[in-house]
């Protein structure tokens, strides 16, 4: 899908100045209500995913022995054995409890042929979190089993320095039927000029609400996917979003200014 500057542009002027508070966190929407010059118009549940359309997509189920539920959360696999996701819902239920565990679960959840799904349990001893961006590795108990509904996704290689600027960026949503969108990436220069009071550096990447409707289904933790002619491939890890109303970008963990992060705490083999 090719996008115009214009609608960038329409996009970045429409699009309120304030900063965000990261401590105040993802689902959270700017201190100050939104006026209706301020709402987004094209606030979206998203398409439902079909069997076998994002292979590598797992929901996340995450659990402590002090709190009563189970917090919902995603991830992508990017080898049998290894889940990449975000760190802080992680490092906040291990706060809490001082443990967590759960499982997650891979293959098409739409509520029809559970056949196709696998679960696979993981432990806090399994839990790798960066000690400063938002992304984590999970390591599963048992290795999944690789079938037409699960498989890894590609990461970058050591050599690509692509912005991903005016591409395509899909983004997968968990909890009840499994939804996906796709936005507009943005320069990260035009992503800073909506958050002008915090700072927009190249460890991130933000996708544009305007240009695809703004996602009421985003999950901790999901991956920002782009297409190139070697098929899918993950290029960030969902960081910072606010609610389907609002017209913020969506900010992500890019992911390769992290590679060797990654290397060091999964299994994945990088090409160069």
């Amino acid at each position: 899908m090719q996008f115009s500057i214009a609608a960038v542009l329409i996009g970045v002027l429409v699009a309120s100045a304030a900063g965000f508070d990261r401590q105040a966190l993802h689902a959270s929407p700017p201190s100050e209500p939104s006026t209706t010059e301020d709402a987004n118009k094209l606030a979206t549940q998203g398409y439902l995913v079909y069997a076998g359309q994002f292979p590598y997509h797992a929901g996340l189920f995450i659990r402590n022995d002090v709190d009563p539920g189970t917090t919902l959360a995603a991830g992508s696999l990017i080898t049998p054995n290894y889940v990449l996701t975000a760190a802080d819902i992680l490092r906040s239920s291990i706060s809490r409890a001082n443990t967590t565990y759960g499982y997650a679960l891979f293959g098409t959840d739409d509520g029809l042929d559970q056949s196709r799904l696998q679960r696979i349990n993981f432990n806090e001893s399994d839990i790798e979190l960066h000690p400063r961006y938002d992304i984590a590795t999970i390591r599963l108990e048992h290795p999944v089993t690789f079938t037409a509904f699960v498989q890894p996704i590609r990461l970058p290689r050591l050599s690509d320095a692509r912005s991903y600027a005016r591409m395509e960026g899909t983004n997968v949503g968990s909890g009840g039927l499994w939804r996906y969108v796709r936005n507009e990436i943005l320069t990260n220069g035009e992503c800073g000029s909506l958050f002008p009071e915090s700072s927009i550096d190249e460890q991130q990447i933000c996708t544009n609400a305007y240009v695809g409707g703004s996602f009421c289904n985003r999950r901790h933790g999901s991956g920002l996917t782009v297409l190139d002619k070697s098929g899918p491939l993950l290029v960030g890890v969902i960081s910072l979003f606010y609610q389907c109303t609002e017209n913020y970008p969506t900010v992500f963990v890019r992911l390769s200014k992290v590679s060797d992060w990654i290397a060091a705490n999964s299994d994945y083999v990088y090409d160069s």
